[in-house]
């Protein structure tokens, strides 16, 4: 984005290193008076936006009856509270003709089990963003989600550390780079929702639509999950 000759705002849970025309702000995603002071803090760098991305994300894998109320509260908060909270106070000060991006995850359109609040959540900002796509139509306005596969971030890694999905090796994990370009290239045309192949977004939709073909799915996505969870394995050693 620096190179397309944007000014670029970060929110981080710890200042960053100063770069050239980036502003970093802490913030804690959680804490709904830091999210306030934060959103102050923009406007005082930037009184008029150009593009807002919503790109933090936390997932606790836990089943339902196994999990900890800050557990629930925190997933709840960064995935879905925080980027309605931000949009709400920042709204008034994007441009007509500006962009709002969400980076949302294949959870919003597949549930996840064993990761059911972030699910919870990802459908959640789905619905937000559709909904907000809507209301800033007249102000010109655009609003898209990406829906990425797995990504190999340090996230991701800390997951299946934890338990996490095996559906996310179905594919090879991506890189950050590449979110990162879809990201851009929302910001430079219309695009509501962008999934990372069309199999991924006709596929997902399907098994919405269909319980019955979710449950025939969901033994051959585990296979491939876990040839693909082997392969990923062999490389990060390797690397």
């Amino acid at each position: 984005m620096l190179g397309c000759g944007y000014r670029v705002v970060i929110l981080s849970r710890q200042v960053q290193a100063d770069m050239p025309g980036v502003t970093s702000i802490a913030c804690d995603l959680t804490d709904m008076d830091s999210i306030g002071k934060a959103a102050e803090t923009i406007l005082s760098h930037a009184p008029q936006l150009d593009v807002i991305v919503h790109c933090a994300g936390i997932i606790t894998p836990r089943a339902v009856g196994e999990m900890g109320r800050q557990e629930i509260a925190d997933q709840i908060a960064v995935d879905l509270t925080a980027p309605i909270e931000l949009t709400n106070t920042l709204l008034p000060a994007m441009r007509r003709g500006g962009h709002i991006v969400f980076v949302n995850s294949m959870a919003a359109v597949f549930p996840l089990a064993g990761s059911s609040v972030y699910t919870a959540a990802k459908f959640g900002l789905r619905g937000f963003a559709r909904a907000l796509e809507q209301e800033l139509r007249p102000r010109r306005i655009q609003v898209s989600s990406i829906y990425p596969a797995s990504v190999n971030t340090p996230m991701l890694r800390q997951e299946m550390d934890a338990g996490g999905s095996i559906y996310n090796f179905i594919d090879q994990p991506q890189e950050p780079d590449v979110t990162a370009q879809r990201i851009l290239e929302c910001c430079e045309r219309n695009s509501r929702e962008i999934f990372s192949s069309i199999f991924d977004k006709l596929f997902t939709h399907a098994c919405l639509a269909s319980q019955g073909l979710l449950n025939l799915s969901l033994p051959v996505m585990k296979i491939l999950g876990r040839m693909g969870y082997r392969t990923y394995k062999r490389r990060s050693s390797r690397s």
